[in-house]
């Protein structure tokens, strides 16, 4: 019986410890605000904004607290505004006072700032609406002592663009090294960390990309496209000046948005098996689409809204939350349907991992959970609330988990691919060693079947040779002791000569492979008495032969045949007095010649001659045999290289 199983393991808790890790990780570098004191002033009020703009008289003086976010006060418009701001010493200043600085959190677009009239620093080009330069980033300024006074004014004159976000922050003042502490936290805030989250996306961006190039999974290309374009969004949010002026920028960022958002959900639909809902599907289409329609009618709405005979028709349509929410319509409405969207899938990706637990989804969830609160809350703030204008967006930061999710996904779904390859190698070793067995079984079985053939082929061949060697001789004997016509001396020679046979057929089995040399010895030791008791005298001339490789024991038994049969069809037919053996070799051949001083014609011809020349043509040899009444002259020409 199996022991009863635990309860499931939940599959929020590695997530959970590893985001509540980043929290914490956060929270400790992020530096703390330091406490107010008297030497710093918060500017919160300006004594006098000017503003010249089309829907605003020429100078007309405007009272103005701060913060001010241009795009909740007056939404839809372009405006140039001169903003007052005063401060005072706590003493008089001289040269042994420490410095003062200013911070401005925030201030947009471009922008011009004086020190009691002389002009400190500027920033874009406050005549040329809609420029590249935005101003991201925390300004600071270190105040030239020679022009502070007891009372000082700071004027700052503002280029604000309709829906880039113009305004400005509430201002601090004070010693440098009492301000230093908080515009460090702004910068850490505002560059550092959007700046490190960049490099983050990019670094998974790229990884995902190799990871693709290598094994073409779709997860790895959506996780890659995703992350690129999450970077280069959060890398506008501290680069000063954008590349393209407005609204072509804009339009731009919104892409980057699509594309984050579209390779999110394919990213999320290739971490399971199953295929999303259509309905779902049809959904993120339509927040996809509507993201550059709202854009569109928002940007052409403005237009229109330029022209004051039509600001009445138009004021209503484009605006028509009421005086108390001043935002464009159309892309609120977007804004917050791609939120609703997400916020219904990421429930329902909540549910589906509560059902069937998966690390990976449950990660996703969670991140994708805290990058929309974060999204929500940058809604709220960026186009209903002109108290956080001056505090910097969290999607940014809360997009670092989602990026360390999808690198930990990634690293899972590369450790499965691999261990799943590990696996398949061994799987695969496994079989090519058991077939690699199976073959040597195979070899050793087809080996002993080549012996066996061999030796047969052997036996056959030595049974052949004898049969028409010695075998042939012994017949021969065999009918003349039956006819008893022979003679004693007769039968003796012939019986001689099937020893001969004999002899020269266990000779064949131990010369070396193409030694010719060695062969022509042994056929002079064997034949020499024989050829001279035929009453012939020999003549052999015989010089050092190369090796012949490709002739082995077959190939010199052939040529052994065939010179015994010339030197037979001599000894017995030729009737001479005389038997020359020549054996020379040029660039491409061994010869050996036999000439006798015989009858000559009509001798050795019909077996005999088809015999030898059946065996040259299985060596590759040439056979020639030419007769005359001077005698017999048989050619053989062996090849020293083996024909292809």
């Amino acid at each position: 019986m199996n022991p009863p199983s635990g309860p499931a393991p939940t599959p929020w808790l590695a997530p959970a410890l590893v985001l509540g890790l980043l929290l914490a990780l956060f929270w400790v570098l992020l530096p703390t605000a330091p406490p107010l004191n008297d030497r710093v002033q918060r500017l919160d009020h300006a004594v006098r904004t000017t503003l010249q703009g089309p829907q605003t008289a020429l100078g007309e003086p405007i009272n103005q607290a701060l913060p001010l976010h241009w795009d909740i006060t007056a939404p839809g418009q372009q405006a140039l505004a001169d903003i007052r701001l005063h401060f005072d010493l706590h003493t008089a200043p001289s040269a042994a006072q420490q410095p003062w600085s200013v911070l401005i959190p925030r201030l947009c677009n471009a922008w011009q700032i004086r020190l009691n009239g002389e002009l400190l620093v500027s920033a874009g080009q406050v005549d040329q609406p809609n420029d590249g330069w935005a101003s991201k980033r925390p300004v600071w300024l270190t105040l030239p002592q020679v022009l502070l006074r007891p009372q000082n004014e700071l004027l700052i004159t503002l280029r604000m663009d309709a829906g880039r976000r113009a305004g400005l922050s509430r201002v601090w003042v004070g010693p440098t090294a009492d301000l230093l502490p908080r515009w460090q936290r702004e910068e850490w805030l505002r560059v550092t960390l959007p700046q490190a989250a960049s490099v983050l996306s990019l670094v998974v961006a790229a990884l995902c990309f190799l990871l693709w190039l290598q094994q073409r999974d779709p997860l790895y290309a959506w996780a890659a496209l995703g992350e690129l374009a999450w970077a280069l969004r959060v890398a506008d949010s501290w680069w000063e000046a954008s590349p393209l002026n407005w609204p072509t920028w804009g339009l731009v960022v919104l892409g980057l948005i699509w594309i984050w958002s579209g390779a999110l959900y394919q990213f999320i639909t290739a971490l399971q098996s199953t295929p999303r809902p259509r309905w779902e599907r049809n959904a993120l289409y339509v927040s996809l689409l509507g993201g550059p329609m709202s854009f569109a009618l928002v940007w052409g709405l403005q237009t229109l809204r330029a022209r004051e005979e039509l600001a009445l028709q138009i004021g209503p349509l484009a605006y028509g939350l009421g005086s108390g929410a001043q935002t464009p319509l159309p892309l609120v409405v977007w804004m917050l349907g791609t939120l609703l969207f997400w916020a219904v899938l990421n429930v329902r990706l909540a549910h589906e991992v509560w059902r069937k637990p998966d690390l990976a989804r449950a990660l996703v969830t969670l991140a994708l959970a805290m990058c929309l609160i974060a999204i929500g809350r940058d809604i709220y703030a960026g186009r209903a609330s002109a108290l956080h204008y001056e505090e910097s967006a969290w999607a940014k930061y809360a997009a670092v988990a989602l990026a360390l999710s999808v690198l930990v996904i990634v690293s899972l779904r590369f450790q499965h691919a691999r261990d799943e390859l590990l696996r398949l190698n061994s799987s695969i070793g496994q079989r090519l060693a058991e077939r690699e067995a199976e073959l040597t079984a195979r070899h050793l079985q087809v080996t002993s079947l080549e012996r066996d053939r061999a030796a047969a082929e052997e036996r056959t061949r030595i049974l052949r040779d004898m049969h028409d060697g010695a075998g042939a001789h012994l017949i021969a004997a065999i009918h003349q002791v039956e006819s008893g016509q022979a003679t004693r001396g007769e039968l003796l020679h012939t019986l001689q000569e099937s020893l001969d046979q004999l002899r020269l057929n266990i000779d064949a089995m131990h010369l070396p492979n193409g030694d010719i040399n060695a062969l022509l010895s042994s056929l002079r030791y064997r034949l020499e008495r024989r050829i001279q008791a035929a009453g012939l005298r020999l003549v052999w001339r015989a010089d050092e032969l190369p090796l012949i490789a490709h002739y082995l024991g077959p190939q010199l038994r052939h040529v052994q045949f065939i010179l015994l049969e010339v030197i037979s069809n001599a000894t017995q037919h030729a009737q001479g007095t005389r038997l020359d053996v020549t054996a020379t070799a040029d660039a491409s051949h061994v010869i050996l010649e036999l000439r006798d001083d015989g009858v000559g014609a009509g001798q050795g011809v019909g077996n005999g001659l088809r015999s030898m020349q059946e065996r040259a043509a299985l060596i590759g040899a040439q056979l020639e045999r030419l007769t005359s009444d001077k005698g017999t002259c048989v050619v053989l020409k062996l090849p020293l290289r083996q024909s292809v």
